[in-house]
């Protein structure tokens, strides 16, 4: 699903016109990237919990040429899915 599509549901399902919908899923979307570099958790219930996590410098191999490289230190976001969203996909529920 994309982010087009994404709003197509919302409008759909909250009848909204679509421009509406485009507007609140990219307001919705930046709010998430501007508390995520600010390095802050963002919550939504029913759903899970979108982290930053500091990954630190590492040494691995190159896929094709097998020579050692070194991969430096980065943030990335990791998502912890809750109870319910669990239980949805497990059980269909």
């Amino acid at each position: 699903m994309t982010k087009n599509d994404l709003a197509k549901e919302v409008a759909v399902s909250e009848k909204l016109h679509l421009s509406t919908a485009v507007k609140a899923v990219d307001g919705i979307i930046r709010v998430i990237k501007e508390a995520l570099a600010k390095g802050e958790e963002v919550t939504l219930r029913g759903f899970g919990t979108i982290s930053v996590v500091d990954c630190a410098e590492r040494n691995a191999v190159h896929f094709t040429t097998k020579e050692p490289i070194t991969i430096p230190a980065h943030r990335s976001v990791k998502l912890r899915i809750s109870k319910e969203l669990k239980n949805i996909l497990n059980d269909g529920k």
